[in-house]
């Protein structure tokens, strides 16, 4: 097992435990000093805007609307496919993180207290979702599955990377700057989320500010994105220039 599966039995098995001391079932927990794997950090995987732009060319129209809002809210995949329309506010150009789409299921809340927020939305990408939404009754889910143009069931996560993500990745045009053709990496849907974080933290938004705006309980989530801040290496650069002898090599 990996190091987060084991960590995900020890947590249930501990609060298990847990429970049974508080109800006298057992005198002292088991679940004591135990030394876990440690989960390694994978860096954020995130498009560039061109890549971002080929896989929206791609998509179908409800996909292109719904991959622009993840891309500039940063919103998980359950909140996007969980998003009503009575909690987009357009005169403020703000929508409100309430519900999430769980396994076919709306869930009244979110993960956790941090994830139910308002989201601020750029101006085209209110735009384009209010040419989505005009249709919709105030209570409808913004995207669910589209049969003979009408709205129908509440997206389901695997289906529609089967059917939607992954053909509109793998069909990108993607080229370089010599116009090679490039294949684009085969990053999922959460994917969204990271390029919405990445582009702001290298456009100068605190991270502070990301934490807030993603929902992210715990700052060390988003820290992942520390060294794509602008200044993310000036102390340690500016050092090495006010050395009065640097070392050199000889040409």
């Amino acid at each position: 097992m990996g190091a987060a599966a084991i960590k995900r039995a020890y947590n249930l098995t501990s609060s298990i435990m847990r429970a049974a001391v508080d109800d006298d079932v057992i005198a002292l927990s088991p679940c004591r000093r135990i030394d876990l794997p440690q989960i390694a950090v994978k860096p954020p995987q995130w498009f560039t805007p061109d890549q971002a732009q080929s896989i929206l060319e791609e998509l179908p129209a409800p996909g292109k609307t719904m991959c622009l809002l993840g891309v500039y809210t940063g919103l998980r995949w359950g909140e996007l496919s969980g998003l009503h329309r009575h909690r987009i506010d357009q005169r403020r150009s703000r929508l409100f993180v309430v519900e999430v789409n769980t396994k076919g299921s709306i869930k009244e809340y979110p993960k956790s207290s941090r994830s139910r927020r308002e989201v601020p939305l750029p101006a085209h990408v209110l735009e384009a979702l209010e040419r989505h939404i005009y249709r919709l009754d105030r209570d409808a889910v913004v995207f669910t599955t589209v049969t003979k143009g009408r709205a129908g069931r509440l997206l389901d996560d695997g289906n529609w990377r089967r059917q939607t993500w992954w053909p509109a990745v793998e069909g990108a045009q993607h080229f370089d700057e010599d116009g090679e053709h490039q294949v684009l990496p085969h990053y999922p849907p959460h994917s969204m989320r990271h390029t919405c974080a990445s582009w702001l933290v290298q456009n100068g938004v605190s991270l502070y500010e990301v934490q807030h705006l993603l929902g992210h309980e715990s700052f060390q989530t988003t820290q992942r994105y520390a060294h794509l801040q602008p200044d993310a290496h000036k102390a340690v650069l500016g050092a090495w220039e006010r050395m009065e002898t640097p070392l050199t090599i000889a040409a």
